[in-house]
């Protein structure tokens, strides 16, 4: 019998393990474990909102807790998704190939920039909570649930500012290609969502969740600890304002920023805009936008934040033709996903919403008034995705302003087609994702025409016909989506168990994606290969496999289909 000492046992384990914190090589394979993880923390976050279904249906209180998460929301996502995700990874990649010896404290001021610039904004946002929230209900809610409003903001800040941090790590990690543990981030917050709803609502109520979000922030930081020692960052509590590198992200930013809070605006408006027509029409708004941003988060979202290092290192060597490349081939990937995904959603959205929100406190009402803002929203997944990878690529090339001018013009078409539909058509709450597609495909194709000119022109036979193959595949796999649906529903199972409503949507689901997959080959799609690859690319043993001592390239390589 072979003895293995506690040492052995560590550095065998620490081995094993090693995968977790190794750098991906190719844009397919970072976007292959972000797609996978992304999809497993949208999984959880469906678990989640069925959670919350089951405790609190369509109450006032849930509508209560969606609003009051939408400031902490907002800061959060101007100082991370306006700054860490976008504009932070091109400049720190040019300080690490120009100053690596200082480059850790580069990133510390920055991160301590971001986090002094939290502490006023949430400052302001913790004194005035009861304000915000009366402002934000649109005077709907009574003074009580105007407490209970500032009570839930107040304690997400709390959970924010973990949040923060921890993406700063995660921005460091990805301008590393080191992708796995922080991809895994936002499972673990996820997760503690879900140990907050089970272990507290009963108790607490909708206190429940919020504490939750508090476990899952630092559960988020705190898995993403042995990738940072992996790459040997040291934090220092240093503040130079003069800093070159610092003050190329403050060029950078304020566009940024103003792109984000115009998003995170709009997505207020049409909240108060759905209190308005009722108070569950926000539950309905939101379970819908969850729904449909899954395919978005799943694969446009993977691909564009892999492809965006790449693209840096090619807009930093001015390298227009490989730039072009680049971007080219992860549009048709993500579009050859998210395509099919949006007629999936489409066409099941009724035994989708069933599956996800379905409970005895989510009436039959709300699942079909839930359906028709899916519905409509599913007609811009596709220009929702292009559009993620159109910003990456002007923040690539530095551009930050381009694409914030279109934004703005298309949010107040956006809320003046909203109020339009809801305050003198008086349509339903799906009007509002109505109005929200429309918005997005004109973002998509103005967006487009600019990247166009800057980069001296692409190909349009070479973007479209992949598109417009997709398209016609799509197309049909709807077709066959709709007929099994409606026999295995008539002849075969009782779509009112749970179960069985289940069976109808695998088998329908399968017939559909087996139908696309074939007509796709038929119509020589290429990237009908990628399926492939990326099955290749999420074998766990095949990373473990590789040799040791062979170093990996610090250059994502885009992987042709």
């Amino acid at each position: 019998m072979v003895k293995i000492s506690g040492k052995n046992f560590i550095t065998t384990l620490r081995d094993n393990m090693s995968f977790l914190t190794r750098a991906q090589t190719t844009i397919l394979s970072a976007a292959a474990i972000l797609g996978f993880t992304s999809g497993l923390s949208a999984l959880l976050g469906f678990v989640k909102s069925r959670l919350l279904s089951a405790s609190f249906g369509t109450s006032t209180e849930l509508t209560i807790f969606f609003t009051a998460d939408k400031i902490p929301n907002l800061i959060y996502s101007l100082l991370v998704v306006g700054g860490m995700s976008t504009v932070f990874i091109p400049v720190y990649t040019e300080a690490l190939k120009n100053d690596g010896d200082k480059a850790d404290e580069i990133a510390s001021q920055i991160i301590n920039a971001g986090v002094l610039l939290f502490a006023v904004l949430g400052g302001l946002a913790f004194a005035f909570a009861p304000g915000i929230i009366r402002l934000l209900a649109v005077n709907k809610f009574t003074p009580e649930e105007v407490i209970l409003g500032a009570r839930l903001l107040r304690l997400m800040l709390g959970a924010q500012i973990i949040l923060l941090v921890s993406s700063f790590l995660t921005s460091l990690l990805h301008s590393y290609s080191c992708f796995i543990l922080a991809s895994l981030a936002p499972v673990l917050y996820n997760l503690g969502m879900i140990v907050g709803i089970l272990a507290f609502s009963d108790q607490f109520g909708i206190l429940g969740p919020t504490y939750g979000t508090l476990i899952g922030a630092a559960a988020h930081l705190l898995i993403q600890i042995p990738a940072i020692r992996k790459i040997r960052y040291s934090y220092r509590p240093i503040f130079k304002f003069r800093s070159k590198y610092l003050r190329k992200v403050s060029d950078l930013l304020p566009a940024r920023l103003l792109s984000v809070a115009a998003a995170n605006f709009l997505a207020t408006i049409n909240n108060s805009l759905a209190i308005l027509i009722s108070k569950p029409s926000s539950i309905y708004l939101k379970f819908a936008g969850q729904l449909q941003f899954f395919p978005v988060n799943l694969f446009a979202v993977s691909i564009a934040s892999a492809a965006l290092p790449t693209l840096s290192r090619k807009a930093a060597a001015s390298n227009k033709d490989k730039f072009k490349k680049i971007f080219i081939t992860s549009l048709h990937q993500m579009l050859f996903l998210v395509i099919p995904c949006s007629v999936i959603l489409l066409v099941l959205r009724i035994p989708v919403i069933r599956l996800a929100y379905g409970a005895k406190k989510f009436p039959w009402e709300a699942t079909v008034k839930t359906s028709y803002t899916l519905a409509f929203y599913s007609i811009s997944i596709f220009a929702q995705s292009t559009v993620y990878l159109l910003t990456r690529s002007f923040y690539a090339l530095k551009d930050t302003k381009t694409p914030v001018k279109i934004s703005l013009v298309t949010l107040f078409l956006n809320i003046g087609l909203s109020l339009l539909f809801i305050r003198i058509l008086n349509w339903g709450v799906w009007a509002i994702a109505f109005s929200y597609s429309i918005t997005s495909i004109l973002d998509m194709l103005v967006m487009f025409y600019f990247l166009d000119r800057s980069l001296g022109g692409f190909s349009l036979k070479e973007v479209l016909q992949p598109f417009i193959k997709i398209s016609y595949a799509a197309i049909l796999m709807g077709g066959a989506l709709y007929a099994p649906l409606k026999l295995l529903d008539e002849y075969v199972f009782d779509s009112t168990r749970t179960i069985q409503l289940l069976f109808i949507t695998i088998l329908a689901s399968l017939v559909g994606v087996g139908t696309y997959l074939l007509f796709t080959k038929l119509l020589k799609v290429e990237e009908v290969e990628l399926l492939h690859k990326l099955l290749y690319k999420l074998n766990v043993r095949g990373l473990l496999k590789q040799e040791q001592g062979v170093e990996e390239s610090a250059e994502i390589k885009p992987v042709e289909a």
